[in-house]
């Protein structure tokens, strides 16, 4: 969820704290007495500021916990999940050969498509492919998990962060300052989608049933899967 406008560039990045996939329990009782504020009224930012754990923290740290190798983020938004990626190893090569992609310039150095159906990527050339918290906001879902197996190494791993059906659009209802609140929203696209709809768009996409992890009060999906074989 982006707290950008298209061509801004999100100038403050999650702070080293906030990214710790095990908070102290301080930590983890004032962000549960602050979740009102944290997961529903405030911006990322604006909670990192009051020393909250910011949700597109918590994606982060979920996601950065299991990314390998080469990384294809796509609708990277800011491009904050690859920069974070590449700070913390410096020295790989593969890692600093990540990219984020995505259809509206919103300031990040992102390699820019017209849409997410025609990769500019060579086949079997990336370790990881995700998706945070936007495969719902991807008209032409299958197609483009089809793209995404194409540019996946063998034995690569695709993840997909995700909230279900209806906390997404109680959610979006409320969240004045999130990305679709700054464009035209298709159609197709979806506030949030349930885990049986994301295993049968895997499925039709040639993706194994994926591993789940659930994060951030169990509301918080991730997805792993593989290219089947």
């Amino acid at each position: 969820m982006m707290n950008t406008k298209p061509g801004e560039a999100a100038e403050d990045r999650p702070p080293n704290w906030s990214l710790k996939p095990q908070k102290p329990l301080l930590q983890q009782a004032y962000d549960f007495v602050g979740a009102p504020l944290r997961m529903v009224m405030l911006p990322d930012q604006i909670c990192e500021k009051m020393h909250l754990t910011s949700l597109r923290a918590e994606r982060f740290a979920m996601t950065l916990k299991h990314m390998k190798g080469r990384t294809c983020d796509i609708g990277a938004g800011d491009n904050m999940l690859i920069k974070i990626y590449k700070e913390m190893y410096p020295n790989d090569k593969d890692v600093q050969a990540s990219v984020g992609t995505d259809v509206i310039d919103w300031g990040g150095d992102c390699v820019i498509m017209e849409d997410s159906t025609k990769l500019p990527f060579e086949d079997n050339s990336f370790d990881t492919v995700c998706f945070i918290a936007c495969i719902n906001h991807i008209p032409e879902r299958e197609e483009t998990l089809k793209e995404a197996y194409r540019i996946l190494k063998p034995g690569g791993q695709l993840m997909i962060s995700m909230i279900g059906r209806f906390i997404g659009v109680v959610g979006h209802a409320i969240w004045w300052y999130s990305e679709d609140k700054h464009r035209e929203v298709d159609e197709e696209e979806e506030m949030g989608m349930d885990p049986k709809e994301i295993f049968e768009l895997l499925e039709k996409s040639g993706f194994e049933k994926p591993e789940i992890k659930k994060f951030v009060y169990r509301l918080n999906y991730l997805y792993i899967s593989k290219p089947k074989k």
